[in-house]
């Protein structure tokens, strides 16, 4: 049988005791030189079971000296919170969630009232030809003025002539008749005479919204003045004609 050297006993002796395999007794040494007197005086080696048990410790210590060492950043990495599943729900649902709060944050909507409903109708069907502020020929437009009172001296009540007038327009009074007061201070209005005759809008608007339109112009371009128990009869004809159920409006009651 092959003789195994001293040193490698020592050696593999020394690699079990950096494993934890073997408690180190001090006599490493000692532990040698006997173990070479023993050996010299011995007339057989060590058997083969000890060269094995060597063998595989060395196998194992350079296991462990082959080992990678994990970088820091990988271990940072593996040691990061999650972010937990219940979380990613909310994170859909949050830009939904913000959505609704602007909305139910946001002022309600004005109510639409007879001015209101006035102002629009007469900034999308007169202003065109009579002016934003109803200054008319007089500032640049093409139809009559309807300000500084000029509407309420042509027509002076509401319900007679001017609706009339409002829904069939010049060529349904007849070009070249009178409309309006025939005893207007500065002579009778003729049907066409300025040479832009006025549309008739009973085709195409609401029986509301062409008294909401002349309510407005009375009232706000022509400075009618009115009592509250007047304020009060014209809203209630208003709503009665269908005012106030637009854009959710609920009836606004006149605007003044």
């Amino acid at each position: 049988m092959t003789e195994v050297p001293d040193y490698l006993f020592e050696r593999s002796r020394q690699r079990r005791i950096a494993l934890g395999l073997l408690e180190d007794d001090g006599s490493g040494g000692a532990a040698a030189s006997e173990a070479g007197d023993s050996g010299s005086q011995a007339s057989s080696g060590p058997s083969s079971a000890d060269v094995i048990a060597a063998a595989k410790a060395d196998a194992k210590l350079e296991q462990v000296a082959d080992i990678d060492i994990e970088p820091v950043w990988v271990s940072a990495a593996n040691a990061r919170t999650k972010i937990p599943m219940w979380a990613l729900p909310v994170m859909f649902f949050l830009p939904l969630w913000a959505f609704v709060y602007v909305k139910m944050t946001e002022p309600p909507p004005e109510p639409v009232t007879a001015m209101t409903e006035g102002a629009a109708t007469y900034a999308a069907q007169c202003a065109s030809c009579h002016g934003g502020d109803g200054a008319g020929n007089e500032g640049g437009g093409v139809g009559r003025p309807l300000y500084n009172g000029e509407v309420l001296l042509t027509f002076p009540k509401l319900d007679a002539d001017m609706i009339h007038w409002l829904n069939v327009g010049s060529e349904g009074i007849g070009l070249g008749n009178p409309y309006g007061a025939t005893d207007r201070p500065g002579g009778t209005h003729i049907s066409g005479e300025t040479g832009a005759n006025m549309p008739g809008f009973g085709g195409t608007l609401s029986e509301y919204k062409i008294y909401s339109v002349a309510r407005y112009i009375r009232e706000v371009l022509s400075g009618e003045l009115l009592s509250e128990e007047e304020i009060v009869v014209r809203d209630a004809e208003w709503e009665e004609l269908g005012g106030g159920k637009d854009l959710g409006g609920g009836g606004g009651h006149g605007g003044h």
